[in-house]
This record gives C-alpha cells, sequence and structure tokens, in this order.
C-alpha cells in the first residue's frame, strides 16, 4: 500500500521532530538549515495536525538526548525551532501575517541568543584573545595585507592593537550577532512555509514587505537602554541596549530597502530622479546606509506607502 504525498510528508515532519535534536547531537549537524528543517516541521506538524501535536512531538524531540545525555546536551542544541509554535498558534488564531512574523522573529531571536549568555558572562579567556589574534595576524601576513598596512606606517603594535579592539566589539554584539542569525533562519522558513501554504495568497512583493507599527517600541527600548547604561555605566543595560540597536539596525535596513524599492517603482518620481538617487547610493554607501536604516524605522511609525495594517 502507497501512501499518498501529503500523508507521507505529514509523517516525515513528525519524525524530523521526533528525531533531528538527537541526531544533531550524534552527527554534529546542528546548524543554520539543521534549524530551519525543524522549523518548517513544526509548522506542517501544526498547520495540518493542530498545535497540541506540534508541540508534544517538538517536546518529546527535545527531552530525549537530556535523558540520553544529560545536561550537557541543551548546549548543543539550538532553540529557534520552538518559536515556531507561536507562529502555529497566530495561523490558527488567523493573526495578520505581519503580527506572525514580528512576535515569531522576536521569540526566534531571544531564543537564538540564549546559548550566548554563558560566553558574554565569562567572555573571552586571555589565551582565547591571544590565539585569535595571532591567528588574524598571521592570515594577514600570509595575504600581503600585513605588508600593505606597514607600508601605510602602520606598526605591528598598532595591528595587534586593532585586532583586540576587534574582539571586543564581536564579543559585544556576539547575542545581536546571534538573533540576526535566529531571525534569518526563521524569516526563512517561515518565507517558504508561507508559500507552501497560501497557494491563494501567494507571496508578498519585497516592496510591500512591512513590520507592525508597535515594532519601533523596540528600536526605542535599544536606544533607553544604551543611554541609561552609559549614564549609571551599567555594563548590561549598556550591551543589551547595543546588540537591540544592531537588530533593529538590520531590520530596519532591510525596510528601508524595500520603501526605496517601492519609491524607485512609483510612476510620479521622474526618471532622471530616480537615476540619480541609485548614482548617489553607491557613491556615499555609508551615508545611504544610514539614510536606509532611519527610513525603515520611520516608516514603523508613518507608513509611508500606505500599506494596509491588516495585510
Amino acid at each position: 500500500m502507497f501512501l499518498r504525498d501529503e500523508v507521507a510528508v505529514n509523517y516525515l515532519a513528525g519524525a524530523i521532530l521526533l528525531t533531528f535534536p538527537w541526531l544533531g547531537i550524534v552527527l554534529g549537524t546542528w546548524g543554520f538549515i539543521w534549524g530551519a528543517l525543524m522549523l518548517l516541521a513544526v509548522f506542517l506538524v501544526g498547520r495540518r495536525r493542530g498545535l497540541p501535536i506540534a508541540a508534544l512531538s517538538l517536546l518529546i524531540g527535545y527531552v530525549a538526548p537530556l535523558i540520553v545525555f544529560g545536561a550537557t546536551a541543551f548546549n548543543q542544541m539550538s532553540l529557534v525551532p520552538l518559536a515556531g509554535l507561536l507562529c502555529v498558534l497566530g495561523w490558527h488564531k488567523h493573526w495578520p501575517v505581519r503580527v506572525i512574523f514580528f512576535w515569531g522573529a522576536a521569540l526566534a531571536a531571544v531564543l537564538g541568543t540564549i546559548p550566548t549568555l554563558p560566553f558574554m558572562a565569562q567572555g573571552f579567556s586571555a589565551l582565547t584573545a591571544s590565539d585569535m589574534i595571532n591567528t588574524a595576524y598571521q592570515q594577514y601576513q600570509a595575504s600581503g595585507l600585513l605588508a600593505v598596512m606597514q607600508q601605510q606606517g602602520i606598526t605591528e603594535v598598532q595591528v595587534r592593537d586593532m585586532l583586540q579592539q576587534g574582539i571586543q566589539i564581536y564579543a559585544l554584539i556576539l547575542p545581536g550577532l546571534a538573533a540576526l542569525v535566529a531571525i534569518v533562519e526563521f524569516g526563512l522558513a517561515f518565507y517558504i512555509a508561507r508559500i507552501w501554504f497560501d497557494e491563494n495568497e501567494g507571496r508578498i512583493p519585497f516592496m510591500r514587505w512591512r513590520l507592525p507599527w508597535y515594532a519601533v517600541w523596540g528600536a526605542v527600548l535599544g536606544i533607553a537602554l544604551y543611554l541609561l547604561g552609559d549614564q549609571f555605566s551599567w555594563t548590561v543595560l549598556r550591551g543589551a541596549g547595543i546588540n537591540l540597536m544592531v537588530v533593529y539596525g538590520a531590520l530596519t535596513l532591510v525596510l528601508g530597502i524595500s520603501v526605496l524599492v517601492y519609491l524607485l517603482q512609483s510612476p510620479r518620481i521622474p526618471r532622471f530622479l530616480k537615476f540619480a538617487l541609485i548614482i548617489a547610493s553607491f557613491m556615499y554607501l555609508f551615508l545611504s546606509g544610514v539614510s536606509l536604516i532611519l527610513f525603515g524605522l520611520f516608516d514603523l511609525v508613518f507608513n509611508f506607502r500606505r500599506l494596509p495594517e491588516e495585510s
């Protein structure tokens, strides 16, 4: 007896939820693609078999490795697929698409930063930092970049100081980078699932991408935390604010590009002005990037494209 394609896919999705967590530990395959496949499985099982089945299958999948391998297994697993359950709830409650994506992505970002918290508490050891600096220095030397820098009057000590500062910045924004990776992972799975399930509705064109207006409060919170932490020398608040601004900087850059593409396709704007905007964007990349970030941020409040909130 042959299974229909839909039934076979349902069984496969359930098997992924039950087996992928411990398989990822045994095979060492936990990563971006692994998490995205689990998210797709959550969406599939949740939409077709219900939220309780999806939640139970995912819970069993996560608990089994903890029983077999102990608490150390927790450090090797990504929690981002759990955000898919909130998406499934939103679909069943008929939330607007932007609302589902925003809250799902926000939860994915929080879950994605959890593995970085122990590192943030401990930081890089002196030995680890020294090894990273030596490795980077050797790579500069092998590529010939070091010789070019020395011709510019930059000494070895200055190079090592710059590398040390880079390591400190990386350590500071590591949670934000982890959150961005989690958002991209969630967004990819969400995009594929939306195409898969919403045949009648289809894809939302890039120039119509938008988040709910209240998403702007996350950026406001990031700025407030940074200012408070800087004012009172509270390292934790300052770091949280910086990481929130890193995340929102990337998100609003994408939204700003979406607004720009929308405006460039508008027949009301002369072609000469469109051409001038494109040329200026490439000539002044930094200024253009900052402008697009601000444009995307203010679009959350003012809705320059007049897109309906409920879509």
